[in-house]
Formats: C-alpha cells, sequence, structure tokens
C-alpha cells in the first residue's frame, strides 16, 4: 500500500514539476473545456494529495489501510476542490475574457499616438473592456495623419488596423 501511495504521489508530483518547467513548450497543458474538475491540474492535485497524504498516514500513524485511504480520499477531495475554486476557474474566466477580436474593433474610433505617414505604419490607441490599448495602423490610401488625431478604424489586415482621419 505504501508503494502505491507513493507511486500516486511521484505521478501527481512529477506531472506538475514537468508542466511548469517545460508545459509551454511542448504544451501539455491540456484543457477540459466545459468541465474543469477534468483538468490535468486537478487530477495531478489529487493523485499528489492523495498519495502523499495516504504515505504519511500509513508511516506515522498505526491506522490500517482501509481508514488511511478514507481520510486521504477526503483530504485529496477537499484540496483539489480549494484548487479548483480558487485557481482553475477563475483562470478560465479570465481567459475568456470580455476581449474583442480585430475585427469587431471596426467601425470604433481612436486616437494616433505615433504619426501615420504614406506608405508606412504607425501607431493608435483605443479602449477596449474598460483598457486602453495599442496598436500597428496604417492609413487608408497611403495618407498622412499626425499624432493626436482622431480615427476610425476601418479595417484590419494581419494584426495591423487600417483607419481613416475623422
Amino acid at each position: 500500500m505504501e508503494t502505491m501511495m507513493i507511486v500516486l504521489f511521484a505521478i501527481g508530483a512529477g506531472y506538475a514539476i514537468l508542466s511548469a518547467v517545460v508545459g509551454d513548450v511542448f504544451g501539455l497543458e491540456m484543457h477540459a473545456g466545459e468541465l474543469p474538475f477534468l483538468s490535468p491540474t486537478i487530477i495531478a492535485t489529487f493523485l499528489t494529495v492523495f498519495g502523499g497524504v495516504g504515505y504519511m498516514l500509513l508511516r506515522n500513524t498505526g491506522l490500517t489501510p482501509v481508514p488511511v485511504a478514507s481520510l486521504s480520499l477526503l483530504a485529496a477531495i477537499g484540496v483539489s476542490s480549494i484548487v479548483l475554486f480558487m485557481v482553475v476557474i477563475p483562470l478560465q474566466a479570465a481567459q475568456k475574457g470580455t476581449a474583442k477580436s480585430s475585427k469587431e474593433m471596426i467601425g470604433l474610433e481612436a486616437k494616433v499616438i505615433i504619426s501615420i505617414e504614406a506608405l508606412r505604419m504607425g501607431e493608435i490607441v483605443y479602449e477596449q473592456g474598460g483598457t486602453r490599448h495599442s496598436a500597428p495602423a496604417k492609413a487608408i490610401e497611403d495618407a498622412t495623419i499626425p499624432q493626436g488625431a482622431q480615427v476610425r478604424i476601418v479595417d484590419e489586415m494581419a494584426g495591423t488596423f487600417v483607419v481613416e482621419k475623422v
């Protein structure tokens, strides 16, 4: 039973360490969509706590395997629930956010912060969801638009807004 607890702990801890170190590089973090309690983070947390608590109880108490498994299960469910409601769900909500796509910005007004010259890009600043953002911009028909001018976004091409002077 101790061996099983150590193996479960090692699997959970190993996954946590591996995903923290190289998760972004290899895309180890998978998303569970509408079932956040099945996310790899929660599964790794459950395994790590279940194995760790189980091993510690087996080594440091005279309890038999059934009470140890029961207490480990309760601890793992408790810690996993805390991580789910305090970390995973808020992060998923933040990732969804209220950000609009660039195409949805067409028609909105912005301000030029770096002048846009003929055949050259400049930069605009606009407000989206109460937050100010800046983005590269070029003028429609290669016009020159000075710094501080109000513009309207008329198109978006490859991350660059096409604007016209208001």
